[in-house]
């Protein structure tokens, strides 16, 4: 009879941990949806084209992060033309996110390419201005100068 109680006791144990995980999961998925439909976060879309011409921002974007990417970004896209003598060019491979930290802010940056080529910068929405009035000048003086090295 203890056994048969132990049994019981052990089964009745068992069962409370597999609905306890059970709702942690719903509850995780619950609050996972509700943190996104309140999120903070704002998307800065930058267009390779502005119209038929090159968006500059684009291209200063695209020399910044091939600048600073490591090999902790995991996947990095290699290339070489002959008008490129002996340098390689690295860069963020399509789809690929990297994550930055400049002045204190948290930047995500995303390279996509599907009809159009972009690059998506998701930050805080609080650090709106800043990154329009320092981060983003900040990234075309760092590409003007990469340019003329």
């Amino acid at each position: 009879m203890e056994i048969l109680s132990s049994i019981v006791i052990v089964i009745t144990i068992v069962n409370g941990l597999v609905v306890l995980v059970k709702t942690i999961d719903e509850n995780r998925a619950l609050f996972s949806e509700l943190k996104k439909f309140m999120s903070n976060k704002v998307t800065l879309v930058i267009y390779e084209f502005n119209g038929d011409v090159k968006d500059e921002l684009y291209e200063a974007v695209e020399i910044y992060l091939s600048n600073n990417l490591s090999p902790k970004n995991g996947k990095i896209k290699a290339s070489k033309t002959e008008k490129e003598k002996n340098s390689i060019k690295v860069a963020l491979e399509h789809n690929k996110e990297v994550k930055y930290i400049y002045d204190g802010h948290k930047f995500k940056w995303i390279s996509l390419q599907s009809e159009v080529k972009s690059f998506n910068l998701t930050f805080r929405a609080k650090d709106y201005d800043f990154v329009l009035d320092t981060y983003m000048p900040h990234i075309l003086k760092e590409a003007k100068y990469q340019k003329h090295i």
